[in-house]
């Protein structure tokens, strides 16, 4: 095969479809596809917006003339091929996204393209539905120029990543599992391991004092730009006079008492925040140590403060470092006040190849230590391949030379579907190099100002399709 042919014409049959690609992934980013826990609804398990996403998927997927199914509304897929079999290749994309959260300069589910074409902005632009929409154009390549593999392929559309992943037990136990899966849901090469991932929910006792509300966090995984408090009975004057030591903190009068509203430090890098505050932990700082507090708040906070920034999990004795990927990560995104209590809700990931048992045992001895009550626990194990292995291997052949970049190198970190599925990889598609417009403090992935790189998705494509290809050769 003369792959350099090949890519020409996918090119060319890309640039064709250009504007019909941003009609279709600017349809789906206008769906505000937040999923929710709502399993004992058979028609909306993940909420009305993620039946909504979902139907649009399947509306989307027949248009182009793929058999569409739906796994009684927890996911759905697009099939090419007819392998009386039904072994598949399989590309598991998922439709839902975390909530806009606030900082946003246009209406997030309004999608917006740049005056020079080249970047589409809005909320799962990025994360995770043009992707979706990326390999099902892969797939339509194929169809369209007659190209046909001995495997179906299998597009996947999840609906219920962001927390939790539980679409994929439902999808695994309806359908044929896939011979191998790849998960746009990352950067080329490869992602060879992804930590561990737990999360908890902990509810502290009845609030007794002064602390009438709290909130941070977009979601579980998603930090934000701000967070804020709400203490009954204190004036104006007392609460400036007690927060004037601290920055990034601002305080205004509310009925009946003043609200406190922290910044974020600007431009921490997402995924690692060592040496910054996040404005959760920041809004725990400032209220442990105002003198503002009564009642248990102050055992409370007190003790949120400690743990806000232990982002190496070192004050609560689960830190380790067992490679490939690093450090394990403590991320503590989320606060609400629900029925007068505090509701936490910490994501912590672990080393691939660390101790599950003595990590997730230290966890729940930490959290058995603290004044909250452990209501909810779930863990999401790591997964870790060889470089040797030959699927491995073929991808990065590949990815490396449909994107000219011969020195790519695999990733050790993120999480996605690959961990919930057998013989699975987070494969692009975010292309090594993309621009940031923002830098790190807006633009990307659970972040305000949302975009994804239309002529990089484009040429997605080219390497998609070789994949494709490939693996079928392989299977």
């Amino acid at each position: 095969m003369d792959w350099k042919k090949l890519y020409a014409d996918v090119d060319q049959w890309a640039q064709a479809h250009r504007q019909e690609f941003i009609d279709d992934i600017s349809e789906a980013c206008r769906i505000r596809s937040v999923s929710i826990m709502n399993k004992q609804d058979k028609e909306e398990p993940f909420g009305k917006a993620c039946r909504q996403m979902l139907d649009k998927a399947l509306e989307m997927s027949g248009r182009y003339g793929f058999e569409t199914r739906n796994y009684d509304n927890f996911c759905a897929s697009a099939v090419y091929g007819n392998n009386p079999d039904n072994d598949s290749i399989g590309i598991f994309s998922h439709m839902d996204i975390v909530p806009e959260g606030e900082g946003w300069t246009h209406d997030p589910f309004d999608p917006i393209l740049s005056e020079d074409g080249k970047y589409l902005f809005a909320r799962g632009t990025c994360d995770n539905k043009s992707c979706g929409i990326m390999a099902m154009y892969a797939m339509r390549y194929l169809k369209e120029h007659g190209i046909k593999l001995k495997n179906n392929v299998m597009l996947v559309f999840g609906m219920n990543e962001e927390i939790g992943m539980n679409d994929i037990p439902e999808f695994l136990a309806r359908e044929k599992c896939p011979k191998f899966s790849l998960v746009p849901d990352a950067k080329y090469p490869t992602t060879l391991a992804e930590k561990g991932i737990t999360k908890s929910i902990l509810k502290s006792p009845k609030m007794t004092g002064n602390l009438k509300d709290m909130w941070s966090g977009l979601a579980v995984n998603a930090g934000s730009p701000i967070a804020w408090a709400v203490l009954e009975g204190v004036s104006l004057a007392d609460a400036k006079k007690a927060l004037e030591k601290y920055e990034k903190t601002a305080v205004e009068e509310v009925d009946g008492g003043v609200k406190i509203t922290v910044e974020k430090d600007e431009n921490k890098v997402v995924r690692d925040p060592i040496g910054t505050w996040t404005a959760t932990a920041r809004l725990c700082k400032v209220l442990a140590g105002s003198g503002l507090l009564t009642g248990n708040g102050q055992e409370v906070l007190n003790w949120m403060a400690e743990i806000g920034d232990d982002y190496r999990g070192e004050k609560l004795g689960i830190a380790c470092n067992d490679g490939p990927n690093g450090p394990l990560r403590c991320s503590f995104n989320m606060i609400r006040m629900e029925e007068g209590r505090i509701c936490f809700y910490p994501d912590i990931r672990y080393p691939s190849l660390a101790d599950q048992e003595k990590v997730l045992s230290g966890i729940k001895a930490a959290w058995a230590a603290s004044p909250f009550e452990l209501e909810d626990f779930s863990n999401l194990a790591p997964y870790c391949h060889s470089i040797d292995d030959p699927f491995i291997q073929k991808l990065n052949e590949v990815s490396r030379d449909a994107l000219g970049q011969p020195d790519i190198e695999p990733l050790v970190d993120g999480g996605t579907y690959a961990r919930k599925l057998p013989n699975a990889v987070a494969y692009g598609a975010t292309v090594p190099g993309r621009v940031r417009l923002f830098g790190f403090a807006k633009g990307g992935a659970h972040q305000a100002d949302e975009y994804c790189d239309i002529p990089n998705l484009l040429l997605n494509i080219r390497v998609y399709v070789r994949t494709l290809m490939e693996l079928d050769k392989m299977l």
